[in-house]
Parts: structure tokens; sequence; C-alpha cells
């Protein structure tokens, strides 16, 4: 399958998300054993980028990534955590 140009940013923006998670984790700014675990918060950033590139290309969010663009963006984010951090929580 081959990823458009915004999907490829997409994935891009979550490997960047998950390396400035863990760098929030290696710094103490997000607690291992909080609330939420650290991919929580790549999720959530992920759920932004969408909805902004949404309203900057003014198309519908949720419209402009296919599920598969996203599902490798969540994993490549959360497997650049758990490289850096070495582990989920």
């Amino acid at each position: 399958m081959r990823f458009s140009r915004p999907e490829q940013f997409f994935i891009a923006a979550g490997a960047g998300l998950g390396a400035l998670a863990s760098l929030a984790v290696n710094t103490g700014w997000i607690a291992r054993g909080g609330t939420f675990p650290p991919f929580v918060y790549v999720l959530l950033a992920l759920a932004v980028v969408e909805v902004v590139a949404g309203f900057a290309t003014k198309q519908p969010p949720g419209t402009l990534f296919s599920m598969p663009a996203r599902i490798l963006a969540f994993a490549l984010g959360v497997g650049v955590l758990i490289l850096l951090t070495g582990g989920l929580a």
C-alpha cells in the first residue's frame, strides 16, 4: 500500500511524538506510573495532529488519513517510545 504525502507526514509525526513523549518521561514531566501511561499521550497528540491537519487543509477531521496510516503512526510512536525509554511504563 502506498501512502499519500499527508499520510507520510502523519506517520513521521507519530515517530516524532513518540520521541517527544520519551523525552518527557526521561525528564520527569510525565510520571512512569502516573494515571495515564506515556503511550496515551502519543495517542492524544496524534489526534490533535489529525484535527489540526484537517482544519489546515479544510477537510473534515477523520477523512484525511486512512486507518492503516493511523495504526502505523501509533505503532511507530509507541515503538520509538519503548526504544528510548526502555519500556511502556
